[in-house]
């Protein structure tokens, strides 16, 4: 029984998967939350429909790929050689088509204090005699009644059948508690589960609900995090995926409790969404307003560690005193408007950020340049070196006697922050762009292909992978498109979405 479950969680990750597999799912799905409790700190429900929408559209991806239904079936068959016989299209797929419901029973089990066995899975049988009939062909031990449900053991595995219903557990005591927790009224249900996906797709590869004010609590290491009132009014995290003809869409929800202000938020409010630069085989980042993000991590750092941060804030006001500027008005002050990076999977990056006022920025550079190599020192970055411009264009570098380098400096009214000059001098002249459909004052973007053919040729040989980065691999990555996602912020909620293209 054990190896058809394994075989069968498997298909359902790589085939179907969602939630809301029939008229009657949603009862279903309550059903299988039953067994949870009240208090669960994650449940994901899968659909097992693969007659479904959601399957036909990851079928539909999977053909996409090079050889991609051939591995699929290579896989099935190897799957159900090794689970005794059992045959997915006859004996598992009939019971199926309800949500699949795994979660965890306890925060603790989060948070390291907890063992491993803290979890209950249930799945309502679309066809009661179809479940029967597999229970029938695994032949489990079966151990006893607990709660109106027979009890059954198989290597290992402990589970139990109780009418359409097989539910099952880390160990027999999570079992038991399971059964009868779903005979009363404290436990998980429906009506809470959506309330944490509130506003995220019905219909979804996996449906993820998550009790973060539990989990943050159930922490001793988090009681100082939560001192932080966005932190503190931290409540649910809802997350769904879900598979389309044209790619695969993720979307998440954090919600919030209590009289937050944009500025307790830790990224800047609104939907106005700022540009990325798109760059080959790199990962393109904007940030709208990357003042309001220090400002929230310093306000962060000052509950956290008041006396760590009474010695930064002394620290500031002697730089300004012996500097004659404004750290937090001369340069944090000057990031209000779009930040566009650039950040390549061998560590290159580059940063374009948008200037209040150009000029004044480039007298407090001049003002600040001399103390920055000790600064860097004092940060454990070793002996560094600076060099000025000699131009009305040229850069200021910060440079290690090993070659490494940062090159800033204010070109065309806009901060360029890169890794050598020629790329800074690039990105000067670079126009980021806008990433359709994004929502948000954090945006990204990168060409998945690109991207995935770099890492192939980066880390594939440490992986045991061979050659992948060549030809080879870039026949299977061909498929895939644009990686696209953003973050929005509100003072009820951080939604975001990441979009991944199939082409």
């Amino acid at each position: 029984m054990r190896r058809l479950i394994a075989s069968s969680l498997v298909l359902f990750a790589l085939m179907a998967a969602g939630c809301g597999g029939g008229s009657d799912s949603g009862s279903a799905l309550d059903s299988a939350l039953s067994y949870l409790p009240k208090d669960a700190p994650f449940a994901v429900a899968i659909d097992t429909d693969v007659d479904g929408d959601q399957y036909k559209a990851l079928q539909a991806l999977v053909k996409k790929f090079p050889f991609g239904q051939q591995l699929q079936d290579n896989l099935r068959q190897q799957l159900e050689q090794t689970s005794g016989g059992v045959s997915f299209k006859d004996d598992v797929k009939p019971a199926l088509g309800n949500p699949f419901v795994v979660g965890a029973t306890d925060a603790a089990s989060f948070t390291g204090e907890s063992g491993e066995n803290d979890f209950v899975a249930a799945i309502q049988a679309k066809d009661e005699d179809a479940l029967d009939n597999l229970i029938d062909k695994t032949k489990p031990d079966e151990t006893g009644e607990e709660s109106g449900a027979t009890t059954y053991e198989d290597d290992g595995t402990v589970f139990a059948v109780k009418d359409d219903t097989v539910i099952f557990a880390g160990d027999r005591q999570q079992l038991t508690e399971a059964l009868k927790r779903a005979e009363g009224d404290d436990h998980l249900d429906e009506d809470a589960f959506n309330e944490g996906l509130d506003g995220l797709p019905e219909s979804a590869l996996a449906r993820v609900y998550t009790d973060l004010e539990a989990l943050l609590k159930s922490d001793p290491g988090s009681a100082e995090a939560r001192n932080i009132k966005w932190v503190d009014a931290l409540r649910t995290l809802g997350l769904t995926v879900v598979a389309k003809n044209e790619g695969i869409d993720i979307d998440f929800r954090v919600s919030t409790e209590g009289d937050l202000s944009d500025e307790d938020l830790p990224i800047a409010a609104g939907d106005d969404s700022p540009d990325v630069i798109k760059r080959e085989g790199e990962v393109g980042l904007g940030i709208r307003d990357l003042a309001h993000i220090v400002k929230f991590a310093e306000n962060a750092g000052q509950t956290i560690d008041p006396a760590g941060f009474g010695d930064y804030a002394q620290a500031k006001k002697t730089i300004d005193k012996q500097l004659g500027v404004s750290l937090d008005d001369d340069l944090v002050g000057q990031l209000t408007g779009d930040l566009s990076a650039s950040v390549s999977i061998d560590g290159k990056f580059g940063v374009r950020a948008q200037l209040e006022d150009p000029q004044a920025f480039e007298r407090t550079l001049e003002k600040v340049a001399d103390v920055l190599p000790s600064f860097a020192e004092g940060a454990g970055f070793g002996t560094v070196g600076l060099s000025k411009p000699r131009g009305t264009e040229g850069f200021y570098a910060l440079a290690q006697p090993d070659g490494d380098a940062v090159v800033f400096g204010v070109i065309n009214d806009v901060l360029v922050v890169a890794n050598d000059a020629a790329q800074a001098s690039q990105l000067a002249r670079e126009e980021p762009v806008a990433v359709s459909g994004s929502k948000g004052s954090v945006v990204m973007s990168a060409d998945a292909e690109q991207l995935v053919n770099t890492l192939l040729d980066q880390f594939g040989p440490a992986l045991g992978l061979g050659d992948l980065g060549g030809l080879g691999g870039a026949l299977f990555t061909r498929p895939l498109g644009d990686l696209n996602g953003f973050i929005s912020a509100s003072s009820d909620e951080l939604r975001g979405k990441l979009t991944l293209a199939v082409d």
